[in-house]
């Protein structure tokens, strides 16, 4: 005998219950632009960024601004003139009397002793910041440990790196140290020497 108190009823969905709506079809795909603070939403993709030209200064314009550029052949020609005295007997007492080492001393005399003698005038005489400022002894310090026919060549090298730091910058040492070495044709030409004037 079947209970009649409790019927099986059919299971029925639970969205069933619910009016059934056809939502449209959305592009999901979308980025984000921010105009006067107010955040829009752009369908499509995102197109792709074009990285700005990032115009900074060369290192070596930095270093000349940041830091106070000495004259690498004026100090070796001091530190020559103290051990010239006939009361000075070695590079200890020339080290004592600067506050550096004998080591540096050294360094620097061999500056005098191994570069060829129209570079030393060269940067003796320059009184431009970026050429003193690339000439310094960290720089010079291997063109001395060369022979001497490999010297010239790497100071030839030397300038064509200076004249790409320098970026373009007027200068009047630069060709000169060029006809030095033999390399006139890589001097950058001074904006300034080149002026025409229109009269009406």
């Amino acid at each position: 005998m079947r209970c009649l108190l409790n019927p099986i009823l059919p299971v029925q969905d639970a969205c069933s219950f619910f009016p059934r709506r056809t939502l449209p079809l959305q592009n999901r795909r979308y980025y984000t632009v921010y105009d006067d603070r107010r955040r829009i939403y752009v369908p499509g993709n995102r197109p792709p960024e074009v990285p700005k030209p990032r115009i900074s200064p060369s290192r070596l314009k930095i270093r000349a601004a940041n830091n106070p550029t000495r004259n690498v052949i004026k100090v070796a020609r001091e530190y020559e003139a103290f051990l010239a005295r006939p009361e000075v007997y070695g590079y200890r007492q020339v080290a004592q009397k600067f506050g550096i080492s004998k080591v540096m001393v050294s360094y620097y005399l061999t500056l005098l002793n191994r570069l060829p003698v129209d570079f030393i005038s060269w940067l003796e005489a320059c009184e431009e910041e970026l050429p003193l400022t690339f000439f310094s002894l960290k720089r010079l310090r291997p063109v001395t440990m060369l022979d001497e026919p490999d010297r010239r060549p790497e100071l030839v090298a030397l300038a064509r790196k200076l004249i790409e730091e320098m970026e373009g910058e007027p200068s009047e040492a630069v060709p000169i140290l060029l006809e030095l070495l033999g390399e006139p044709t890589l001097a950058t030409p001074n904006p300034r020497e080149h002026r025409s004037i229109q009269l009406d």
